[in-house]
């Protein structure tokens, strides 16, 4: 007599099982995805926040070797096509080795501080306060501004996300032209405000020709946040309808334009 045991198949998954296991992959896909997500992005906001913070030193060191003179945001007067402030800065950072157009576009493969990660395009990502030395556009002179001539460096923006421009090369304006929210003047000059600021990923056309709204703005592009350099060198976050119109883009209380109900 046979003492060989007779062993079973092996017995597998079945049919109720896999569609439970395949439940609760699917759940914790649904759970991890967003919080990867997030996270990919924090790490972006971050990058650019550490971009302007070198930026914002660049022009320090500038403003110091220039007898404290600020720079415009753009120098019309600069036939050479490098007037932009993006390269007033260039010799002052360190990975910023495009000091003309020609070579800060490298074919493509740009990868500085003057790019914020979440831009649409790798092109220059960020804009400056227009209202720091500005331009008079019908002489195409500029008024430099003073070191000591910023009364509340604290809360006086720099720099920052600006939206990129097709018909530009992808190329954030230069400047904050505009104010957030702006949307017209009321009687006394004081500027009306929307109840959020403009927020316009990016333009194809030339915004400029059409005056389109939002154009040369705040851009935020950070899960409705903007990275915001200030004239006392910090820089931070700020959600999207968070800036003051005026008095976060004067450089003195006594600025004629300054809406003092706004204070």
């Amino acid at each position: 007599m046979s003492t060989a045991k007779h062993l079973s198949p092996k017995k597998g998954f079945t049919l109720i099982e896999l569609l439970v296991v395949i439940a609760i992959i699917a759940i914790l896909a649904a759970i991890l995805f967003p919080v990867f997500a997030q996270a990919r992005e924090k790490a972006r906001q971050i990058t650019c926040i550490s971009n302007l913070k070198q930026i914002d030193m660049a022009a320090a060191m500038y403003v110091q070797d220039y007898d404290e003179s600020w720079f415009t945001m753009f120098d019309p007067s600069n036939t050479a096509g490098t007037g932009h402030w993006y390269f007033r800065v260039s010799p002052y950072i360190k990975s910023g080795t495009g000091d003309t157009w020609t070579s800060y576009y490298n074919g493509g493969t740009n990868n500085e501080i003057r790019i914020c990660p979440d831009g649409v395009a790798r092109q220059f990502n960020y804009s400056m306060n227009s209202h720091i030395s500005p331009v008079h556009w019908d002489t195409g002179l500029w008024t430099p501004e003073t070191l000591a001539g910023f009364t509340h460096p604290t809360e006086t923006i720099v720099f920052g996300d600006g939206g990129q421009v097709g018909e530009w090369g992808w190329t954030s304006g230069s400047g904050y032209n505009w104010y957030p929210a702006q949307i017209g003047t009321d009687a006394n000059g004081c500027p009306v405000q929307a109840s959020s600021d403009a927020d316009w990923a990016r333009f194809d056309a030339d915004p400029q020709k059409a005056g389109g709204p939002g154009f040369q703005e705040v851009r935020y592009r950070h899960t409705l946040t903007g990275s915001i350099a200030y004239a006392d060198g910090h820089v931070k976050a700020v959600r999207r309808g968070a800036l003051k119109i005026w008095w976060n883009w004067t450089v003195t209380a006594s600025d004629p334009n300054i809406c003092q109900a706004d204070h």
